[in-house]
C-alpha cells in the first residue's frame, strides 16, 4: 500500500506539489497507512468469524422456535438506522482526525527542516505553541469521535435489553401455556445472548472499519489521481541543444488569473550561450520550469530541435537538460552519490572530470574521505559554494546538450564565485547554455542575452548592443540590480 501510494505521489505533476503540504503527504504515507494496514485485517477477520457464528446462531434459534425469532427481529431496524447514523458521522469525525494529524505533521515537518531560521529568531516557544494547537485540534476531535462511539454503545446495549425482556415475556408465556419446555427456552436464551455478543463484536469492528475509511479516502485519491502533465513521450534522437518557443502562454495552475507569460517567443541556437534577464517576477524561472516540462503551456509550443518538447522520453529528456538551480538541493548521501544522481550508467572518470570541470576535485581530496564524504540532509555538512560546484557537476556527468544555470552564483562570495564562474566557463563549450543572473560579470560574456518584462521579450541582443539602446536592459545594468527591481517595468522608462 505504502509503495503504491509513493509511486503514485512521486508521478504527479510539479503543479500538485505547489499546493500540496509535505507534511500532509507524509502523513498519508505513515499514519494513514497504518490505520489502514492494522484495522482491515483485523476487522475483516472479526466480520467474518462473527458473520459465520451469527447465521449459526439463527438457525438453532429458528429449530427451537420461530417465535421467539421473530421477537428477536423486533429491534432490527432500530439497530440499522443506530448503525447508519452512526457510521456516517463516525467517518466523517475519522477523517477530520487524519487531517489534523497531518496538519500537526506539516508544523513538525516545516520547523524541524528551517530549525536555524526558527532558532535564529528564538521562536521555539512559538513554534511549540503552534504545533500544540494543532494536537489540541485532534485532541477535540477525538474527545467528540469518543462521545459518539459511547452513545453508540450505549443505544446497541439498550436494544440488546428490550430484546431479552421481550424474549423473556413471551418466552415465559410459551412455556406457562405449553407451547415450549423450559430446557429449550434456557437455549434460546444462550443462543440470544451469544447473538448479542456477536453483534457487538461486529460494531466494533465496524467502528475500526469507519477509522480505516476515514484514512483511507485521501489515500485512494492521491492512487487513483492521474497526472495533468503526462510523461509519456517516447522520442529518443539525438539533441543538439535548439530551443525555441512559439507564442507560449502560461499561468500557474494555482494561480490561473495570473497570467506569466504573454505569447512570447523566441529561438536559442545550438552551442549558443543565452542570458535571461529582467525584473523578479517577469517570468524569466517560469521559462526554465518550462523547458524542464514541469508544467505544459496553456497556448503556443516549446520545441527542443523543432520537435515539442512533450514528445520525449521522460528520462532521456533530463539526460540532455540539465539544471542547476539557485539553492541546489543535495540528498543525505556522500559526494559521489549525489554527483552520480540518476546517473546509473555513468563510471569513475566520467564523475572524476565532471568534478575537475565544476572545481569539485580539489576540496573533495582534501576531506578524510573523499567522495564518500558524507553532505549531509539537504547538504548541510557543505558550504554555500560547495554545494553549488557539486551541483554543477551533478549536472555535467550527464553530458548533456543544454545546461541550464538559474542564478547559480547569486548567493555566494567573492571567493567562490570566482571559482563557479570558472567552472560555467569550462562547461559553457560545445553545448547551449542558459544562465538566469542578475550580476553582469555573469551576463556581459553570454552571447546573447534576452530581457523579459512582465512575460514579454521586450529586448534581446548583445551586451554591447543593449547597452547602446536606452531601453531596460541599460536601466537594469546603471543600477546594478539586474533582477531584483520587482517593481520596474518598462513603463517605468
Amino acid at each position: 500500500m505504502r509503495l503504491d501510494l509513493f509511486r503514485s505521489v512521486i508521478s504527479q505533476e510539479i503543479a500538485f506539489f505547489d499546493v500540496i503540504k509535505t507534511g500532509e503527504v507524509v502523513s498519508r504515507l505513515t499514519a494513514d497507512c497504518q490505520v489502514m494496514s492494522s484495522t482491515v485485517a483485523t476487522n475483516v477477520n472479526v466480520f467474518l468469524r462473527n458473520g459465520i457464528m451469527i447465521i449459526g446462531g439463527l438457525i438453532f434459534m429458528f429449530a427451537l422456535s420461530w417465535r421467539l425469532s421473530m421477537v428477536t427481529f423486533i429491534t432490527i431496524p432500530l439497530v440499522l438506522f443506530i448503525t447508519n447514523l452512526f457510521g456516517s458521522f463516525y467517518d466523517k469525525l475519522s477523517t477530520k482526525i487524519q487531517e489534523t494529524i497531518a496538519d500537526a505533521n506539516h508544523v513538525a515537518n516545516e520547523v524541524i527542516s528551517t530549525i536555524r531560521t526558527v532558532r535564529s529568531f528564538a521562536c521555539e516557544w512559538k513554534e511549540v505553541d503552534r504545533f500544540k494547537e494543532r494536537l489540541q485540534n485532534t485532541f477535540a476531535i477525538n474527545r467528540t469521535r469518543s462521545i459518539v462511539y459511547v452513545g453508540y454503545t450505549w443505544a446497541n446495549e439498550f436494544c440488546d435489553n428490550v430484546i431479552l425482556v421481550a424474549v423473556l415475556c413471551y418466552g415465559g408465556h410459551l412455556v406457562i401455556s405449553g407451547q415450549m419446555s423450559i430446557s429449550n427456552l434456557i437455549s434460546f436464551l444462550f443462543y440470544q445472548l451469544q447473538l448479542g455478543e456477536n453483534f457487538y463484536s461486529i460494531g466494533y469492528a465496524f467502528t475500526g472499519l469507519m477509522e480505516s475509511v476515514g484514512a483511507s479516502r485521501k489515500v485512494f485519491e492521491y492512487m487513483c489521481r492521474a497526472p495533468k502533465v503526462l510523461n509519456n513521450g517516447t522520442r529518443k534522437t539525438p539533441v543538439k541543444g535548439k530551443i525555441e518557443f512559439d507564442q507560449v502562454t502560461f499561468w500557474y495552475p494555482s494561480r490561473p488569473n495570473n497570467i506569466v507569460l504573454k505569447e512570447i517567443s523566441f529561438c536559442i541556437y545550438p552551442g549558443e550561450t543565452v542570458a535571461l534577464v529582467g525584473p523578479s517576477g517577469g517570468g524569466k524561472s517560469s521559462i526554465i520550469s518550462l523547458i524542464e516540462h514541469f508544467y505544459d503551456t496553456a497556448e503556443g509550443g516549446i520545441y527542443l530541435d523543432d520537435f515539442l518538447i512533450a514528445e520525449y522520453d521522460h528520462h532521456y529528456i533530463h539526460e540532455k537538460i540539465a539544471l542547476v538551480a539557485q539553492e541546489p538541493v543535495l540528498f543525505d548521501g556522500s559526494i559521489r552519490y549525489n554527483i552520480l544522481y540518476g546517473c546509473d550508467w555513468a563510471t569513475e572518470e566520467d564523475m572524476l572530470n565532471a568534478s575537475q570541470m565544476a572545481n569539485v576535485h580539489n576540496f573533495v581530496m582534501e576531506t578524510e574521505y573523499g567522495y564518500d564524504t558524507n553532505c549531509g540532509e539537504k547538504g548541510v555538512q557543505m558550504s554555500g559554494g560547495q554545494k553549488q560546484r557539486i551541483a554543477i557537476a551533478r549536472a555535467l556527468v550527464r553530458k548533456p546538450a543544454v545546461l541550464i544555470l538559474d542564478e547559480a552564483t547569486s548567493a555566494l562570495d567573492a571567493e567562490n564565485e570566482h571559482l563557479v564562474q570558472e567552472a560555467i566557463s569550462r562547461c559553457t563549450r560545445e553545448r547551449t547554455v542558459i544562465i538566469i543572473a542578475h550580476r553582469l560579470s555573469t551576463v556581459e560574456k553570454a552571447d546573447r542575452i534576452i530581457v523579459i518584462n512582465q512575460g514579454q521579450v521586450v529586448q534581446q541582443g548583445r551586451h554591447e548592443e543593449l547597452i547602446a539602446e536606452d531601453g531596460l536592459y541599460k536601466l537594469l545594468t546603471q543600477r546594478q540590480l539586474l533582477g531584483l527591481e520587482s517593481n520596474m517595468s518598462i513603463d517605468n522608462l
